[in-house]
């Protein structure tokens, strides 16, 4: 396969032991592992190199698999900005539809797929456009809506463009209540749907 790293271990005198990790000019900072460390008469060669070269591929997988939610997330919305290295998106989320108010509400839906992630559920936000308060947009985070890691990452994208979907008259409704009594800028309280994954 694709060389990530090389593992290194240089013994000293007596018993020290030196051990490091040399990747590949590719790899990002974000992505590499520490090697863990060399232990005289508790660490074996024998389990040492398949758990480095485990840790490794465990952490590349991720970084990989991240990668494909956000380009799915993308694929359902406009993206305005994406960051490879922090693994997140924003999003201009469009009410075609057209039912918030008889008017469109288009939204700023900022998606990111954290460390832990498929086993940490994304983290999806959203922010206003057009409405400010102190001069700064508002957010409200959606959180609890149906996910299950074992999903693909198309389907994960269009469960969040679901939930988002859902949520969004709760969010207008605490947009134009914050609108209209011009409370200093500040993160809603978190929404919850609390529906079991499919």
């Amino acid at each position: 396969g694709e060389l990530v790293c090389r593992l290194c271990i240089v013994f000293g005198p007596g018993e020290s032991a030196k051990t490091s990790l040399v990747y590949h000019e590719s790899v990002g900072v974000e992505d590499q592992i520490e090697c863990p460390p060399w232990q005289w008469g508790a660490t074996h060669a024998v389990d040492f190199v398949p758990f480095v070269e485990a840790s490794v591929r465990n952490r590349t997988n991720s970084k990989s698999i991240r990668r494909e939610l956000i380009d799915a997330v993308c694929k359902l919305h406009v993206p305005l900005e994406v960051d490879r290295s922090a693994m997140s998106a924003s999003c201009l989320f469009q009410d075609s539809d057209g039912d918030m108010g008889g008017s469109a509400w288009d939204t700023i839906v900022h998606v990111s797929a954290p460390p832990g992630f498929p086993s940490v559920m994304p983290v999806v936000e959203m922010q206003t456009v057009s409405h400010l308060v102190g001069g700064r947009p508002l957010s409200q985070r959606v959180e609890g809506y149906p996910y299950s890691p074992r999903w693909a990452a198309a389907e994960m994208a269009s469960r969040i463009t679901q939930a988002v979907a859902g949520h969004l008259p709760v969010f207008r409704d605490y947009v134009m209540a914050r609108m209209s009594a011009q409370h200093p800028v500040g993160v809603a309280p978190i929404s919850s749907f609390n529906q079991p994954a499919a």
